[in-house]
């Protein structure tokens, strides 16, 4: 991908606009960094393990427990600037803040070359200068100092080298390093976040079944059937239990039925070109695939009893499951006929005979593609065990865990339908920004439907009639959506998007943060572009209005950089904090309050652990700790596990400490000695007072 390739004049200025105005930034006063800018806890975590890694630590936050708890790319990318920490706090951080812009930058320069290059330039100054300027998708991405930043860029770059290959394809053979190349790809983006491994999984269908109506249907078969049988579960038992207790048992129950249920759906030819055959003969042949896969599942149910090996899972979901993924999987049919060509594409075959033409080619280009992430992913996977005892990062498992209980002190999962389909008003809403859309129609609807008990059923009617609305100018401009969207590599960022959301929302996970989110903010820049320049189009193709369009343009990214500008210049000023003043006035208490090397206990901490001097801070909800806290923690004996390890400090709130996950498990052993706002600074003792 020739992405260095020599900029033009709108891209240098872009370029030049994110870089300046984040210099001023990070030539501000220190105070700001922590105040202002990395406010969030979480990133510390990222900054005191490099840090600790380059003084010869390890991957370890406190110098004490091991911890895997971070995504590894961005991990990599801070090692070598918080070299600079031994010297100066603040100066990584300035560092960070332009590395962070480059990042910015390069995405808005890709955003900008994918539109341009298969939508219009108007719309693609557009598109730049709004991903380069908005306000939520700055705090949200770039502001944090989390991994965001990374991987937003290696995700555009992985759909920028699929819109070029999906041209190669087309003209000559696809060779093996084509392949490793989309593959390496893939798995940046998926150490970027280890949550886009499932996007890296159907980007391989897209590319290994090109020449199939598979690379179209399967991915959103998958999460068609991924979302069916988890709500299956979830309507039998109730959304609480099923979060406390079937959660686990019902995402296992998925994975078993998609690899059984896509199996039987491209044996009985619901994989076939749909114009060869009627729709009621598309309907029969789904029916039969869905009936013996259910009750292929249901036999597999019955042996695994008798051997004593049951799921904890509601069999009556496996009928309700059956009946769901029968509609939307058909469903799904009824658009697909109709973007689909009017000839059915050439080689129209039985699947048996389909299969016969084309295993072995398939099978030579999928082992290559995932090998290569297959390949980068358990070697990951065994160093994590190896050096940590767990193959996944221990926050993650923490976070499920967190999901399971009742009234805990963190962030609960899905408690609504809305939520647990990513599409919640609030902490589960993924679809940020395009739902400010939805918020402004939903005003609008007012006068139709009066009154302050009606604001979800007002959100939720708009959010239908965009939905349908763009349905209607897709279907209305059936050739230019398929082309679009084949080139911009949609339905593998749908299909993507979809399954990650219900990657946390169907298994009870607890702590969802807005920052999870990346796909579908690329999703949302590239559909939001398309349908822009549907909507712009006929207009485009006159001269004049043409270049009044980029005018306008190019008058609105100037308009949202100087907007923008001006919140950098009051978030972050220059000469107004004393160079001497510490980050955080809790730093001079702590200090002042435990003896110099105190090893102290803190939930969360990252920000504190970074920047307190001659004491060693100890996360105890074990996000950033180790795998063997975490199992304590379970346990019960954090207080014993921490006390051995020379914690004999714990600042933290008592009642917070009372509630799941610590379960009141800290309290016999803590004495109270000082308070300081909602927390206090306990000594930790060795034995329980009761």
């Amino acid at each position: 991908m020739k992405f260095f390739k020599r900029l033009s004049l709108f891209e240098v200025a872009l370029v030049i606009a994110i870089l300046s105005i984040h210099l001023y930034a990070a030539l501000s006063d220190a105070y700001n960094f922590p105040n202002a800018w990395f406010k969030r806890d979480d990133a510390y975590y990222y900054f005191k393990v490099a840090q600790n890694i380059t003084q010869g630590l390890g991957s370890t936050f406190d110098g004490i427990n091991l911890t895997n708890g971070y995504h590894p790319l961005w991990m990599i990318i801070c090692i070598p600037i918080f070299t600079l920490a031994q010297y100066d706090l603040i100066l990584p951080l300035r560092i960070l803040l332009m590395v962070m812009a480059v990042f910015q930058a390069g995405s808005a320069v890709l955003i900008y070359r994918l539109v341009k290059k298969h939508l219009s330039s108007a719309v693609a100054i557009l598109a730049a200068s709004y991903w380069a300027f908005n306000f939520y998708i700055h705090s949200t991405v770039y502001e944090y100092g989390l991994e965001t930043p990374i991987a937003v860029f290696t995700l555009l770059c992985l759909v920028y080298r699929l819109s070029v290959f999906e041209k190669e394809w087309h003209t000559k053979p696809v060779t093996t390093r084509q392949l490793v190349e989309i593959g390496l790809l893939a798995t940046l983006v998926m150490f970027s976040r280890l949550d886009l491994v499932f996007l890296a999984v159907i980007v391989g269908v897209w590319i290994v079944f090109r020449k199939t109506m598979i690379r179209y249907l399967l991915p959103l078969d998958v999460l068609i059937i991924f979302a069916s049988m988890t709500a299956s579960a979830a309507l039998r038992t109730g959304l609480v239990p099923y979060n406390a207790h079937y959660a686990a048992a019902a995402v296992e129950t998925a994975v078993l039925a998609i690899v059984i249920k896509i199996m039987a759906l491209y044996f009985f030819g619901a994989y076939q070109p749909l114009r060869a055959n009627p729709l009621w003969k598309t309907f029969r042949q789904i029916f039969f695939a869905l009936t013996v896969s259910t009750i292929f599942l249901t036999a597999i149910f019955m042996i695994r009893t008798q051997f004593g090996a049951e799921l904890n899972f509601p069999r009556s979901a496996l009928l309700v499951d059956w009946g769901i993924s029968l509609f939307f999987i058909f469903a799904l049919r009824l658009p697909a006929y109709w973007f689909s060509s009017s000839k059915p594409l050439d080689g129209n075959e039985s699947p048996w005979l389909e299969f016969k033409s084309n295993w072995k080619n398939w099978l030579t280009e999928g082992l290559t593609y995932f090998g290569v992430i297959g390949g980068f992913l358990s070697l990951y996977m065994l160093f994590n065990k190896f050096m940590f005892g767990t193959s996944s990062p221990v926050s993650g498992q923490i976070k499920r865990w967190w999901g399971t209980m009742p009234y805990t002190t963190y962030e609960e999962p899905p408690s609504n339908w809305f939520s647990f389909f990513g599409v919640g008003r609030h902490t589960f809403n993924a679809w940020d920004p395009a739902t400010d859309l939805f918020s402004w129609l939903a005003d609008i609807l007012r006068p139709l439907i009066p009154g302050a008990d009606k604001i979800a059923e007002r959100y939720y009617i708009s959010m239908l009639i965009f939905v349908i609305a763009g349905f209607v100018i897709a279907f209305a401009n059936k050739r230019r959506t398929i082309q679009v969207g084949s080139k911009l590599a949609l339905i593998p960022l749908m299909a993507g998007s979809g399954i990650q959301i219900l990657s946390y929302t169907a298994t009870a996970y607890g702590g969802l943060k807005e920052w999870y989110w990346v796909s579908e903010l690329v999703l949302i820049i590239l559909v939001g572009s398309f349908f822009i320049d549907l909507v712009l189009r006929p207009l485009l193709k006159i001269k004049y209005i043409n270049l009044a369009a980029q005018t306008i343009a190019i008058a609105f990214g100037l308009f949202m950089a100087g907007n923008f500008f001006n919140f950098v210049q009051y978030a972050m000023p220059h000469g107004y904090f004393e160079p001497t003043r510490r980050p955080m006035d809790v730093l001079t208490y702590l200090e002042e309050n435990t003896p110099p090397g105190s090893i102290i206990g803190m939930t969360g901490g990252g920000n504190v652990g970074y920047f307190i001097n001659g004491r060693t801070i100890v996360n105890m909800d074990g996000l950033i700790n180790s795998n063997d806290y975490f199992h304590a923690l379970q346990a019960g004996e954090a207080p014993t596990y921490l006390y051995e390890r020379g914690l004999t400090i714990i600042f933290a709130n008592a009642k917070m400490l009372s509630l799941p996950p610590f379960y009141d498990q800290f309290s016999p052993y803590l004495l109270r000695y000082n308070q300081y706002g909602g927390k206090a600074l306990f000594y930790l003792l060795e034995e329980p007072k009761y």
